[in-house]
């Protein structure tokens, strides 16, 4: 008979860790950190020593949930659900939703001088990648789904007498169409998938509950991509913050650059990368030099020629570099907006939102806060219940309240 063990992620965002034992077959669903018990112990003197020392405090898993596991499977790549490979005690497969993404980011952390370099794999662990919409060797097929990482999966377990749905971190809306989400991520979404494929039969749901409680005003990216427009119309710059697993962001950024007639520069090396699997961009962006350090495709800038009619691409963590350099550069218009998309999950970022706009008063730029949510608002969760429908139980996960999760759902 099959087990469904959620051994983290159960009252918290993030850290999540499915175990299925399904007969001779042991199959695993993320393995995230927990980044709510490292804010308590850490901060930006305080630092881990190694990763004994957070499986001793609960931030990572601890080892005997991975044994017998035949494969782990990473549903994105935010570390509160990829984790830290370096924590895999055993011999085993990991899943990746995408090989080329992870080398970039792996190359980031190894040089890391903080506890990121603990997040590469150790040699034993072998990594493989999922492809959307392939059965593999353990049953188990990747569908995509609307996040703010790219890419990003939900995962059905087809085991031997009933099957398993694991949302992953997902929304219905998306930043994209349907041709160009299904040309980006080589299918179409989820619940498109569910209710074209009525013959797949779902006997368990684990969902994720990130938004369940939640004071926040929905801002769905359709809303988002209108707030955008009206806040940047006729502007002569903008500056924008986005995650560097952000496709659907960046993609919505880009076109309205087409429609404004504007050049996308980027001041990211991480940005650039991902800007790079996007095909066929709207606007083809420039690189700026001092801040893209590697060889790409894209044209070359520097600071001093970047003038006005621009939107800048950037990180959190180099926006206040960037308009220090554009102001001493002469570059700094008059008329420069700054959006910043705020994060998801904020602390992995670590931004210090107050800090930033101070900056941005004392350069005289105009600045807002939005936040589209990678995840599913509590008003839409009656909808997804009827498209997966599925047969035997619905499990929470990714959540603080899951008692009002399942009220909402009508259960004690």
């Amino acid at each position: 008979m099959m087990e469904i063990k959620i051994l983290s992620g159960a009252n918290s965002i993030g850290g999540n860790f499915v175990r299925i034992e399904d007969g001779d077959k042991t199959i695993i669903f993320d393995q995230g950190i927990r980044f709510d018990i490292m804010s308590r112990f850490y901060s930006g003197f305080i630092a881990p020593r190694g990763v004994a020392e957070l499986r001793n405090i609960g931030a990572l898993p601890k080892p005997e949930w991975y044994e017998g596991a035949n494969g782990i499977y990473i549903s994105h790549m935010h570390l509160d659900h990829l984790g830290a490979l370096s924590n895999i005690p055993q011999e085993t497969k990991v899943k990746l939703p995408s090989m080329a993404v992870y080398e970039d980011m792996e190359e980031k952390w190894v040089a890391s001088p903080t506890w990121l370099s603990l997040i590469p794999r150790k040699y034993y662990v072998e990594l493989d990648e999922l492809k959307p919409l392939q059965t593999d060797e353990n049953n188990v097929m990747a569908v995509p789904v609307s996040h703010s990482a790219f890419p990003a999966y939900a995962l059905i377990y087809f085991g031997k007498n009933e099957n398993v749905l694991y949302t992953g971190d997902f929304r219905i809306e998306s930043f994209l169409d349907r041709d160009l989400f299904r040309e980006i991520n080589g299918s179409d979404d989820l619940l498109t998938f569910l209710e074209e494929n009525k013959d797949i039969k779902l006997d368990f749901m684990i969902i994720e509950g990130t938004n369940i409680g939640s004071d926040r005003i929905p801002i769905t990216p359709v809303e988002a991509t209108k707030i955008v427009k009206k806040l940047t119309k006729n502007r002569k710059q903008i500056v924008a913050t986005l995650h560097s697993l952000d496709v659907e962001y960046a993609y919505m950024l880009a076109s309205i650059a087409e429609e404004m007639k504007m050049q996308v520069v980027v001041a990211s090396t991480q940005l650039a990368k991902l800007l790079e699997k996007i095909p066929n961009m709207p606007s083809k962006p420039q690189v700026i030099d001092e801040y893209v350090d590697y060889l790409t495709p894209f044209e070359k800038t520097t600071i001093a020629n970047v003038k006005e009619k621009t939107l800048i691409l950037v990180s959190y963590r180099e926006i206040v570099d960037l308009i220090k350099d554009l102001n001493m550069a002469g570059s700094l218009s008059k008329d420069c907006l700054a959006i910043i998309s705020e994060p998801e999950p904020q602390i992995e970022e670590g931004s210090e939102y107050t800090v930033i706009t101070n900056w941005f008063s004392t350069m005289g730029i105009e600045s807002y806060r939005i936040r589209a949510s990678g995840h599913y608002y509590q008003y839409k969760l009656k909808t997804i219940l009827d498209k997966v429908k599925p047969r035997k139980d619905v499990k929470v996960i990714h959540t603080e309240k899951p008692k009002l999760f399942f009220k909402i759902l009508g259960k004690n």
